[in-house]
């Protein structure tokens, strides 16, 4: 579907006059830009959430504030979230943040405005922070004070990172050299260009004799583990290509030094694979559908079970440096799919 931005901008433009709205619509082009880059954030923490399993229950919160002054003492976060523990359900509240700088920084009125609501509730308070694909889920004490903002650098944000303690995620390495191999013979040259002076380019037909997956000893399979092979794609495996006389060699294979992916960040990388349309991901289509590419249980134990097969190198169940306060009941990180 194509549409025409002049004609929906010349709508949207009349709506907003029919509507009594006279402020700058350059200033309704800059609140579209930040709602573009924050609600789809919320939406795709939310069904990340739901997909590692330990979240059961998280809803937005309803931001608009009455009386107006109360603005003036609370900032309502985003979200609200219940997570299942060995110790019994944990509630917390969550502000979303999208920034690829290595720092967040709060003004230090917001940053109470937001505890101040926290407190009111009894609920504790953390940031959920997207760092380019990588989510950071920190308690709100992390944040420090400079000279009058407060920030929370990177560095503090990973050694603090919540995302395995208490929403479930794991970290895994795959073993270098697990690849997926096709060998193609020529059957019949389709087309051919001559590029310089002694380079030309071919189209061949070809026909895939053989297609199996190795491990990282070189063993060979026609079918992967059940479940591996989302882990597999999810590693972002590299390409390598060999053309012989005959033969096409292509393979997909896990290199030297790959490291260390986070089993969140699978989940777009999956959603992406199985997008026919190569469109960026609607995560709020993905909510609504609420169908996964693969249920994560089978994902950890696919991760579990390429130990044992030379597939998999390591698994991590991440622990935070300093434990919050509201979580030191909780003796065992081990997740519990």
């Amino acid at each position: 579907m194509t549409i025409n931005l002049d004609s929906s901008a010349r709508l949207l433009h009349e709506a907003i006059q029919q509507m009594g709205w006279s402020a700058d619509p350059a200033l309704l082009a800059d609140r579209v830009k930040r709602l573009d880059l924050g609600l789809p954030a919320e939406d795709e923490f939310i069904f990340i959430l739901s997909w590692l399993g330990k979240c059961s229950l998280t809803h937005k919160l309803d931001q608009r504030q009455f009386p107006p002054k109360s603005t003036d003492t609370y900032q309502v976060p985003d979200l609200f979230a219940l997570f299942k523990t060995k110790v019994g359900p944990k509630q917390v509240l969550v502000e979303i943040k999208v920034t690829n700088q290595k720092k967040l920084k709060w003004k230090a009125d917001y940053l109470k405005k937001l505890k101040n609501y926290s407190d009111l509730l009894g609920i504790p308070l953390l940031v959920a922070w997207k760092f380019y694909g990588l989510w950071l889920l920190v308690d709100i004490g992390c944040f420090q004070k400079a000279k009058t903002n407060f920030h929370l650098s990177l560095e503090t944000a990973m050694k603090n990172n919540l995302m395995s303690f208490l929403a479930g995620d794991f970290a895994y390495v795959l073993k270098a050299n697990v690849g997926l191999h096709f060998a193609m013979k020529k059957d019949k040259l389709v087309d051919q260009k001559i590029t310089g002076e002694s380079t030309k380019e071919q189209q061949w037909l070809v026909r895939i004799e053989k297609a199996y997956f190795t491990n990282s000893e070189g063993s060979q399979t026609t079918k992967l583990p059940k479940g591996l092979w989302p882990l597999f794609i999810s590693a972002e495996p590299e390409s390598q290509d060999r053309v012989e006389k005959d033969y096409i060699y292509q393979s997909f294979v896990i290199p030297e030094n790959s490291g260390i992916k986070f089993a969140h960040t699978a989940l777009p990388v999956l959603l992406n694979f199985s997008n026919n349309d190569e469109e960026k991901i609607h995560w709020r289509k993905q909510l609504e559908v609420h169908k996964y590419p693969v249920e994560f249980k089978l994902f950890y134990e696919a991760a579990q079970a390429g130990i044992e097969k030379k597939y998999m190198q390591y698994i991590f169940h991440i622990k935070p440096v300093e434990i919050p306060c509201f979580l030191k009941d909780i003796e065992d990180t081990e997740p519990s799919n």
